[in-house]
């Protein structure tokens, strides 16, 4: 099934009414109608999601949880008057002159069904978690940009009356890995394990270290992004206060690989990893791209790995493990 959303309307003459609307609008003496009636708790919820392309036009997340695809264009030109308006709801009269501004493509939403919660959550937060999911399962610059009370699909033909409201309007999001597409494997990967985090969601832990990789992946600075990204990385293993760069580069290299060659290549590209953030943290070192991407990687698999489990690593055991080779 093909996930291309395309938009067969026509453009409708103008009638009178319309005529008289923008005669008003242009005078500043139009009021609008009253929103609809829109409650957060209740209602349905639309999360229009920019950074996201669907494999397919439609995906049950759980029961009343659904991705879809769809398209809406947000635009946010800076645009410069030259002469003070008649009246305060007037519009400044012309000329203008357009600056710089920054605009980007909705094209998915999350959809939660009215007066449904299956989630730990409340309602607006659960379309957060499945945008956090989709950005750790993707490592996409993934973001719910606006929140809506109907489709996107069919504001335009009530947008008086819809509430939109601004959630996640990042300009810039950095690529912390290459670029990639969604898979339908991916969309059952979130379907199958959201239940297991939402669980450990509710761990202050595994909470913490969560929600720090997800607001790391908001930092420009690939620095700041590095230390932020171990930082999670630390949250969630727990390595102590000693021997921390032994601890920790073994206790993951543990996690994430069985005995082998691919565990030892792992264990030292950790090392480097560990030892990149410490130049970054304690001597302003610059990093480099390649470290930039390494300590997000690292992050994902972990965080990955303990949804996939259903549980907190333990760093003890880990070590046993790494000194037994088990």
């Amino acid at each position: 099934m093909s996930a291309t959303v395309t938009d067969s309307r026509t453009p409708k003459p103008l009638t009178n009414r319309d005529r008289d609307r923008l005669e008003a609008i242009a005078k500043g003496t139009y009021t609008p109608p009253p929103k609809a009636k829109f409650e957060l708790e209740n209602d349905a919820l639309f999360g229009g999601l920019s950074g996201l392309k669907l494999p397919i036009a439609e995906f049950r997340v759980t029961p009343g949880l659904t991705l879809a695809s769809t398209y809406a264009h947000v635009m946010a030109p800076f645009v410069m008057a030259f002469a003070r308006p008649e009246r305060p709801t007037a519009p400044h009269p012309g000329p203008w002159a357009s600056l710089a501004g920054c605009g980007f493509d909705i094209t998915a939403e999350v959809r939660l069904e009215a007066g449904c919660a299956p989630l730990g959550f409340d309602r607006l937060n659960t379309l957060w978690f499945v945008a956090a999911l989709l950005r750790l399962r993707l490592a996409e610059p993934v973001q719910m940009s606006v929140l809506a009370d109907r489709p996107l699909s069919v504001v335009s033909t009530a947008v008086e009356v819809s509430n939109l409201l601004p959630v996640e309007l990042d300009r810039t999001r950095p690529l912390t890995a290459p670029a990639k597409q969604a898979g339908e494997d991916d969309l059952a990967w979130i379907s199958q394990h959201i239940m297991a985090a939402d669980r450990l969601m509710t761990q202050p832990v595994f909470n913490r270290a969560f929600q720090t990789l997800d607001r790391a992946v908001a930092i420009e600075n690939p620095g700041a992004g590095i230390v932020i990204a171990w930082a999670a990385i630390e949250t969630l293993l727990r390595p102590g206060p000693q021997r921390i760069t032994e601890r920790v580069s073994r206790g993951l290299a543990a996690y994430l690989h069985p005995p082998g060659p691919d565990r030892d290549r792992a264990f030292g590209e950790i090392v480097k990893s560990y030892e990149a953030r410490g130049g970054i943290a304690h001597a302003g070192a610059q990093p480099e791209a390649k470290q930039f991407q390494t300590a997000f990687r690292l992050a994902r698999a972990a965080m990955g790995t303990a949804i996939e489990l259903g549980e907190l690593p333990n760093i003890e055991l880990l070590l046993e493990r790494w000194r037994t080779r088990a």
